[in-house]
């Protein structure tokens, strides 16, 4: 697994699927990316995997609640 994947699928990780796939409608990614990329059956281009990796840029600088994306799902 390459560098760059590590962390994102060490990330995807804390998440339950349905959190996943709410975690991908606000990353503006397909439901399946995340969840395929958490269990180590994809072999993702940078273009597949950006909106995650900038999603959760924006969510540790603080310009992303995810929690509330969360709860604004119906997840939490």
């Amino acid at each position: 697994m390459s560098t760059i994947l590590k962390p994102l699928v060490a990330r995807l990780r804390q998440y339950s699927l349905a959190e996943l796939e709410a975690i991908a409608d606000a990353a503006g990614v397909a439901p399946s990316v995340p969840r395929h990329l958490r269990n180590g059956r994809d072999n993702p281009t940078v273009k597949t995997i950006e909106p995650l990796i900038t999603f959760f840029g924006k969510v540790d600088a603080g310009e992303i609640d995810l929690p509330a994306v969360l709860r604004s799902k119906g997840v939490v």
